[in-house]
């Protein structure tokens, strides 16, 4: 008994030498665990690219909204039923000094909001060709998106005082050590008047800890914030049609 006491009593000197380490991880993994189904979250704040041709009108965003957003109240959204959805496109002003892996990473992400943006809205409008009365025309650039690194990513997300930095960033800026990126601008607009009904800016990045064994996966971070502006139109979308 007393060489079990003994061994208790080594054993617990040496987890006081860890115990700023496991105070940090507890503290860590357990936030984790609360937003393990968050696979992205809003950055900061972000910068615009000349994509929209007025940023006049929009505002800081309010929780759940994007960053910069505008939207015209005294517009009847229930009396569009069609939308007019012109390609998504990839918008920067260095998009011509690229490197053709780039560029063609950049044109699968396009590819996929493109189809995610159409999955989301065909239950709800009509997509037409032409423009025409109760009809809205969406535009949307992808104007940014970086790929995480992925090694970088991983030890950021095991080792302690890596992990302390990268919270410490994510404080500061809302974005984690070495995770992807995604920024767009877009707007819905009259297609007969042009009138601006709705616009946003938005930037997020990936998430630490996502619950899903996706960090080897470089552009899987800018995908899924295409799958949540996708998910966020359609319900801010049904949101406005509901308040009219």
């Amino acid at each position: 008994m007393q060489w079990h006491k003994g061994l208790i009593k080594i054993q617990m000197k040496k987890c006081k030498i860890k115990t700023p380490y496991f105070k940090i991880l507890t503290i860590l993994c357990f936030t984790s665990l609360i937003s393990a189904c968050v696979t992205t979250q809003q950055v900061k704040s972000t910068k615009t690219s000349g994509f929209l041709n007025n940023y006049s009108q929009l505002k800081k965003g309010n929780k759940g909204e994007t960053l910069l957003v505008y939207v015209d109240y005294s517009t009847n959204f229930k009396k569009y039923n069609k939308i007019l959805f012109n390609p998504v496109q990839f918008y920067s002003r260095s998009s011509s000094k690229l490197r053709p892996r780039k560029k063609q990473a950049m044109q699968s992400i396009v590819n996929y909001l493109d189809a995610t943006v159409r999955e989301q809205l065909k239950e709800t409008y009509i997509f037409v060709e032409t423009p025409d009365k109760n009809t809205m025309e969406l535009r949307i650039a992808l104007t940014n998106a970086k790929k995480s690194r992925v090694v970088r990513d991983m030890m950021s997300s095991v080792l302690p005082y890596a992990i302390a930095i990268s919270y410490l960033k994510k404080a500061a800026l809302g974005k984690h050590s070495a995770v992807g990126s995604a920024r767009l601008e877009w707007e819905l607009i009259d297609s007969l008047t042009g009138k601006r009904l709705f616009a946003g800016v938005d930037e997020r990045a990936g998430a630490k800890y996502t619950g899903k064994f996706d960090q080897w996966k470089k552009w899987q971070d800018a995908q899924d914030a295409c799958d949540y502006w996708g998910g966020q139109l359609q319900r801010r979308m049904k949101a406005l049609t509901a308040n009219d």
